[in-house]
């Protein structure tokens, strides 16, 4: 068998995970500023006013939108990649 040298960098991304209730798995969701996002996402989630939420991410998702009643819980992950480039 031959061995195949994987060639890139690896990088570091920061993803948004979205729980939902009455959905078993989060949504992942990539933003520039992830770090913003989660913010405001913990801001609404403590908010006693319900509100569309409309997501434009980077990434394979590319729009989402919830009510702000149906988000139990954020979170902010970092993941590393392999970049080509």
């Amino acid at each position: 068998m031959s061995q195949q040298q994987v060639q890139g960098t690896i990088k570091t991304r920061m993803a948004v995970l979205v729980f939902c209730r009455d959905v078993s798995n989060p949504m992942v969701l990539y933003f520039d500023n992830a770090q913003k996002v989660y913010d405001d996402l913990k801001i609404l989630i403590n908010s006693t006013e319900v509100k569309m939420v409309e997501f434009e991410p980077i990434g394979p998702i590319k729009k989402a939108s919830l009510l702000s009643s149906n988000i139990v819980g954020v979170a902010l992950q970092e993941e590393r990649y392999l970049s080509q480039e």
